[in-house]
């Protein structure tokens, strides 16, 4: 997993170190069920101390449930006066499992687009910001399609059009075959607390970027251990189940061409998952669009990162808002 013996030393001191350590509480809102159909969703709202601007809806990358958003993130919206939202996707968290699922019958991107729009129609929230990572960037391309009358602005961090292009930079097969071995380690992990800690942390460590930064262990361990010990934990098989609805939906660059909502496109030039060729394709089919690529970031979202995003996207919204 962590090639370096000397920082695997330093993985498993802060283990240790972090085993007795209290866990630090990482739903600070309302939270609540939305439906639909027959599939339950779990949302957490926070709103400011302030006048409400507006909502902002977050949507959460491939088999992240909604702890991939910081609360760095999130307080940045509060604030500036604006209520945030945001859930768990379908098949992980606090949300229901699909355990009837198969590739054949599986649901698609759109259908977690309708998955967003449940949760704001259960808060009774006619228009929203909406914001996407990776995955989740594409479900907030379709929600943006989809709803454009709620939608006041759409933001696709990390993200693709169409992520199984055939034009451009597929994941390399170093890539694959080092995600493949991590993934595996958690068949044998099953019943060990460490072990899991550590694939956790691995596959983290897959998306840092070759900026001057390096993953936040401390902060990433008390999100997993949050995870794990108070909510429904990692559920192995939505991964499996979100590549299913990627490949499934296909490409959305033409559809994306009719959306004429104010757009934010964002994405770092070290990202070893989504090529910035990706970002730079699909930007060009927005009709109202503004994009920022930042030099250093990875298919993630690190300390450092989140105060320039976040004031980026703060501008942008506002624009959009008046």
């Amino acid at each position: 997993m962590f090639k370096i013996k000397e920082y695997e030393n330093y993985i498993d001191d802060v283990i240790q170190e972090s085993m007795f350590e209290p866990i630090k509480e990482l739903i600070l809102g309302e939270t609540g069920y939305a439906f639909n159909g027959k599939v339950r969703l779990y949302f957490e709202i926070q709103k400011p101390k302030t006048e409400i601007k507006s909502t902002i809806l977050l949507i959460s990358r491939n088999a992240n449930t909604l702890l991939f958003w910081p609360q760095e993130f999130i307080q940045a919206f509060l604030d500036n006066g604006y209520q945030v939202i945001r859930f768990d996707h379908r098949g992980i968290g606090c949300s229901d499992r699909m355990l009837d699922w198969t590739k054949k019958s599986g649901y698609t991107l759109e259908d977690m687009a309708h998955d967003a729009k449940a949760v704001l129609d259960c808060l009774k929230i006619e228009k929203a910001h909406i914001i996407g990572a990776s995955m989740g960037g594409m479900i907030a391309q379709r929600f943006a399609y989809l709803f454009p009358e709620v939608t006041q602005s759409l933001c696709s961090i990390m993200s693709s059009g169409y992520f199984y292009d055939p034009e451009l930079v597929a994941v390399n097969k170093s890539m694959e075959r080092r995600f493949r071995a991590v993934m595996l380690g958690f068949v044998g992990a099953k019943n060990n607390l460490r072990k899991q800690l550590k694939i956790h942390l691995a596959v983290r460590n897959l998306w840092v970027g070759k900026g001057a930064y390096a993953l936040n262990v401390k902060k990433h361990l008390n999100e997993i251990f949050y995870e794990i010990k108070f909510r429904k934990g990692y559920y192995r098989k939505s991964f499996e189940q979100h590549v299913a609805a990627i490949k499934k939906s296909g490409s959305f660059l033409e559809k994306l061409k009719s959306i004429t909502t104010p757009s934010l496109v964002i994405h770092g030039d070290s990202d070893v998952l989504i090529d910035i060729k990706h970002a730079k394709k699909y930007v060009t089919c927005l009709k109202n669009v503004k994009s920022y690529y930042l030099s250093g970031m990875g298919h993630d979202l690190p300390n450092n990162f989140i105060n320039p995003i976040s004031a980026r996207v703060l501008d942008f919204i506002d624009d959009s808002s008046n």
